[in-house]
């Protein structure tokens, strides 16, 4: 496939692909530069903040640098770095008792990972420049910027990749083994797989390690040795050379805990399904000390969604103590349909880890986290898919008593108590944020009434929870962190730019400025929330926007982005949960592109797939979404604002396939634009999105609901997007390439874009230009006034 670019059309008169790519999309360009995204962190003592300034969308010639897939991961085979690595480009430091502010003076390069000291007067920063990751130190007091080493380091695997001694003298990092080998010189050998070590069939993956080969490519890009450096730059070596993810250091500074993957490498599953071994060593002496349950690889479990591996899960220290280890371990073999109390465990073991693990707490369903402070209290979250009931309850790891604080059917949105609040210390390990018996909560502060965020704490001794903030009506004001009498919010609407402020003292009433993003927005109509009904009675609800060209006499082209989700429950089937005051910043893979084009778009009109009876929605999918869509299109007419004659429709991944289908099972639409979806359900056989069922339980629905079936049947245009290197399960780059040509095998009018380098969703700057220029010329000619 040609690696720049690839884009076919037939039965259609439309510019080559050179004199598309050539054409002037300079007004896309600019708007993606002005994009930005702010990444925040607060200090240990909650006195100042951290802002980091994403790269929303790096250049193609960044994105086009030699990779390699493997296990469903994307690597740069020349960096110590995945594609989706987040990168920064600049830091802005507040300080919030100063109110001052100023630009940290990074090298050249981007900044790949960062780390609060304990103390709050240093922040480490993983820079990546060229094919080199080094660590760097910012001294907060002396304004002073310094490479610590030049050691080349890894961010391949494990979210977070910095962990400071408690003492603050000293940073554990991983050191990447230099060079990679290559693999062009490994003769290829006979691949097996057998139904002896694989007996039941999961979702399909891409990418899979099925040879030597690949295996060790794996290992090459991501075998690395944890090491300590201290801030004279010294280096020590903690462990041998392995496939290192998480690691931590305890309370205490004594030891470290880290996790490996598997000696053997799976063939049939991806990295994230892969098992994990957790070892101690001690710190001064660093050899392993204690090893914990090896967590087995996610293969074979039985059919439920609360099933899990055998082996120690959700592995953390415990704050209150110096090195204490703590872990869930699964009591029913990982399978909840066995009749039994208890479903999990949880345990600790005390340093030296010589003695005998003890049982901290009784789980009668499946864990979902536990999360621990340091006065040794925890918010233990557990659920049961059966049920579909989720509980937050509070427990301790001294003691076998709990209190339930909260439980909910987990579809529920209006019901939601919130996320308990945690902030992760400079050593590597989470801890809840307690003060004065205070336990703190946000949740999004959904309801018939509108969305406005919530603050709450609950206390551990009267068992009573408490609203402290409360988001404004006219604005999405949302809680992000809390720390030490400080409450970091983020501040916007329609109309205004996020802004970030602290509240200070005890009682969160003091307001600080911190950060105002540019207000870039040059969309003036207020977007309007519609309630309308289905014709089987089912409200439904959309956010209608209207371009800055709008005259009040017009009737408009319209585009509806879609997106489905199935529901069992008629009640909650009709929570709206819509946020119509979000300031819309441009947003390259956003439909409100399309107001720059003088469209309207319908954003996310309701989408249900029912079923109250006990059947499978999906069994009444092609229907259900007829009714919704004829539901949403007469809700328009209704405005008297909207061209029904002239309406398109468009969605993402689940959305693409709808449009699909919607193209050929309704004539509501003048066209069409599907991107990265999956358009034959026989090539996902083993279920997707809601679906249980496999293909062979549901040959009759698998069929019904595959628009490749009925692509003759299509008589709109459809424009087909995908990225060549999407490795989301199910939605394979084939899946377009073959509705494409079905497509044009039956004479329909179709277009389809391969976007070099790009996954399941799309990032370089040059191929989203690319793609909105296709986008905006494909609408323009299908829902001109001419037609």
């Amino acid at each position: 496939m040609n690696k720049f670019y690839l884009i076919v059309a037939l039965w259609l008169i439309a510019p080559s692909p050179v004199e598309a790519i050539e054409k002037d999309n300079s007004k896309w360009a600019n708007l993606i530069e002005s994009t930005g995204q702010e990444t925040i962190s607060l200090s240990p003592d909650g006195e100042q903040v951290l802002f980091l300034h994403q790269i929303k969308y790096p250049s193609i010639k960044y994105l086009s640098q030699q990779r390699i897939q493997l296990a469903g991961l994307d690597f740069y085979t020349n960096l110590s770095s995945r594609v989706d690595t987040k990168q920064y480009s600049r830091a802005t430091l507040f300080n919030i008792s100063k109110n001052s502010r100023e630009e940290i003076k990074t090298v050249e390069g981007v900044i790949v990972d960062f780390n609060w000291s304990p103390d709050a007067k240093k922040i480490a920063f993983l820079i990546q420049n060229n094919t080199n990751t080094h660590l760097w130190l910012h001294d907060v007091i002396k304004n002073d910027f310094k490479k610590l080493t030049n050691i080349n380091l890894s961010t391949s695997l494990g979210d977070r990749h910095l962990r400071w001694l408690p003492n603050g003298q000293a940073i554990i990092v991983k050191k990447r083994n230099s060079p990679i080998k290559s693999s062009e010189y490994i003769r290829k050998k006979p691949n097996l797989l057998s139904s002896d070590l694989q007996t039941d069939q999961g979702r399909t993956h891409q990418s899979l390690l099925i040879n030597d080969e690949m295996k060790n490519q794996f290992i090459s890009i991501n075998q690395t040795k944890l090491v300590k450096v201290n801030l004279n730059g010294e280096v020590s070596i903690l462990t041998e050379s392995s496939l290192l993810n998480y690691f931590s250091v305890s309370p205490d500074g004594n030891y470290l805990l880290y996790s490996m993957l598997p000696n053997k490498l799976s063939s049939y599953l991806p990295y994230k399904k892969w098992g994990r071994s957790y070892n101690v060593i001690n710190i001064e002496s660093p050899t392993a000390i204690y090893n914990l349950p090896n967590l087995n690889d996610k293969i074979n479990l039985p059919k439920s969604k609360d099933s899990v591996p055998i082996g120690a899960r959700l592995v953390k220290w415990l704050p209150s103590h110096g090195s204490t280890i703590s872990w869930v371990e699964a009591s029913d073999k990982g399978d909840m349909s066995l009749p039994q109390i208890y479903h999990d465990h949880i345990y600790k073991l005390e340093s030296p880890f010589s003695g005998n693990k003890k049982l901290i707490h009784q789980v009668t369903w499946r864990v979902h986290d536990v999360l621990w402070g340091l006065s040794g209290t925890g918010i233990l979250q557990d659920w049961r898919y059966d049920s579909k009931q989720a509980r937050t309850t509070l427990i301790n790891a001294q003691t076998p008593t709990s209190t339930l604080i909260h439980q909910r059917d987990y579809r529920d949105k209006y019901n939601d108590f919130g996320d308990p609040q945690t902030l992760r210390t400079p050593a590597g390990y989470e801890v809840l944020v307690e003060q004065n018996n205070n336990l703190f909560f946000f949740s999004s502060g959904q309801s018939k009434k509108g969305i406005r965020p919530i603050a709450k704490h609950y206390n551990t001794l009267s068992n009573l929870n408490k609203t402290i903030f409360l988001s404004n009506a006219e604005h999405i004001e949302m809680p992000l962190w809390v720390a030490n009498n400080t409450l970091i919010i983020q501040k916007q609407n329609n109309s205004s730019a996020p802004q970030y402020y602290a509240l200070t003292n005890k009682s969160f009433k003091k307001k600080v400025l911190l950060y105002s993003s540019e207000n870039k927005n040059k969309l003036t109509n207020q977007p309007v929330n519609i309630s309308y009904k289905r014709n089987d009675g089912l409200d439904l609800t959309g956010t209608l926007h209207l371009p800055n060209s709008y005259n009040i006499s017009d009737k408009i082209p319209a585009i509806l982005w879609i997106y489905p989700d199935e529901f069992k429950n008629k009640k909650l089937s009709q929570q709206n949960t819509v946020r119509t005051n979000l300031f819309r910043e441009f947003d390259p893979l956003s439909p409100l592109v399309f107001l720059h084009d003088g469209f309207a778009v319908f954003e996310s009109p309701s989408m249900p797939i029912t079923s109250f009876d006990g059947s499978e929605p999906n069994d009444d999918f092609i229907n259900q979404i007829h009714l919704n869509a004829k539901a949403a299109v007469n809700a328009l007419e209704k405005t008297g604002r909207i061209d029904v004659q002239k309406l398109a429709v468009m969605g993402h991944s689940y959305g693409a396939f709808t449009v699909a289908n919607l193209l050929a099972h309704t004539d509501l639409f003048k066209a069409g634009i599907a991107r990265s979806g999956a358009y034959n359900r026989t090539l996902t056989p083993f279920g997707f999105q809601g679906e249980k069922r496999n293909l062979w339980q549901a040959k009759e629905t698998y069929i019904n609901i595959s628009p490749l079936i009925y692509a003759d049947k299509i008589n709109e245009p459809l424009l087909l997007v995908h990225g060549e290197s999407d490795q989301n399960s199910g939605t394979y780059p084939m899946q377009s390439m073959r509705m494409y040509q079905a497509l044009i095998a039956n004479k329909k009018t179709a277009q389809l874009i391969m976007l070099p380098y790009e996954g399941h969703t799309y990032q370089a700057k040059e191929n989203l230009s690319y793609l909105l220029t296709h986008q905006s010329e494909w609408m323009k000619k299908w829902l001109n006034t001419s037609k």
